[in-house]
């Protein structure tokens, strides 16, 4: 049976120090911020200067944002409407609590997930969490066979990886978004939340994973355009659906508006980060 929802998720994550503590027992008596450092450095060595970005098994998850789309099949196509956008559980809520919450809504039925690299990173990432806290989720391993799977590439009853699918590994979401008149990234970048989460600011980063999802899912119609999938009419309907969330949410929601004034559905994005007002109607 084909799905009939879009779960398009992302995780934000910070270097789990106590994981470095248990595996460097020297390092037992630093601040979290040194045993970051001292991660970050190792990486560095390990990749020759190239990246310091850690291993899946070393991030520990603060925040999983999601939104739902249903989908409608048509003869050889797709059609979507937007649902819901939200972060899992309160602002506050420890890692075993937030991926409690998602692991069980996302096993209530058979969603396809939309992610940008969760092949490379969230599902990972997911798994080793998941097994640290104990938690089951027998839906992420609901196999057909070894090719039809939440976690190879090529399977989209399953999942769709936006990185895998576009083909360019390597490429960054928001140089993407960008390509494609999307806001991308406005105001928060992945690597400043670590320091966001150590100063409180837990909300900023919720909201920034948010925008994130929002990109993602919009990058996601425009790939589907591109594969025949999708009719240009149903992506500018799934698009206006979009709108009018926004639109909705502005008030109360900031980072919402941010991402309206950024965005210009059907057209290039003029990002400006000064400039928070909602467009006139």
């Amino acid at each position: 049976m084909l799905p009939r929802k879009l779960l398009v998720f992302d995780l934000e994550t910070i270097p789990d120090t106590a994981l470095g503590r248990a595996v460097h027992h020297d390092w037992a008596e630093l601040e979290d911020i040194a045993v970051r450092a001292k991660l970050s450095a190792a990486m560095l060595e390990k990749t020759q200067m190239k990246s310091d970005f850690l291993p899946p098994i070393y991030h520990q998850v603060v925040c999983i944002s999601c939104l739902m789309a249903d989908i409608e099949y048509h003869d050889g196509t797709e059609s979507y409407h937007f649902r819901k956008l939200w972060s899992v559980g309160e602002a506050g809520d420890d890692e075993a609590t937030i991926l409690r919450q998602f692991l069980h809504g996302a096993g209530k039925e058979p969603y396809r997930l939309v992610s940008y690299n969760g092949l490379g990173f969230d599902l990972l990432t997911l798994r080793f969490r998941a097994l640290k806290h104990g938690l089951s989720a027998p839906w992420l391993f609901g196999w057909k066979d070894k090719w039809k799977n939440h976690f190879t590439k090529s399977s989209p009853e399953f999942h769709e990886d936006l990185a895998d699918l576009f083909g360019v590994r390597g490429v960054k979401l928001d140089e993407l978004c960008k390509l494609v008149g999307l806001p991308g990234k406005m105001d928060v970048a992945g690597q400043w939340v670590a320091d966001l989460m150590a100063d409180g600011q837990t909300d900023t980063v919720r909201n920034y994973c948010e925008t994130d999802i929002l990109n993602t899912y919009l990058l996601y119609l425009h790939y589907k355009q591109l594969t025949g999938a999708l009719a240009p009419d149903a992506r500018q309907h799934a698009e206006s659906t979009v709108v009018d969330m926004l639109v909705q949410q502005a008030e109360h929601k900031p980072h919402l508006a941010a991402f309206l004034t950024c965005w210009q559905p059907g057209g290039p994005a003029e990002i400006s980060h000064n400039n928070k007002e909602l467009p006139n109607a």
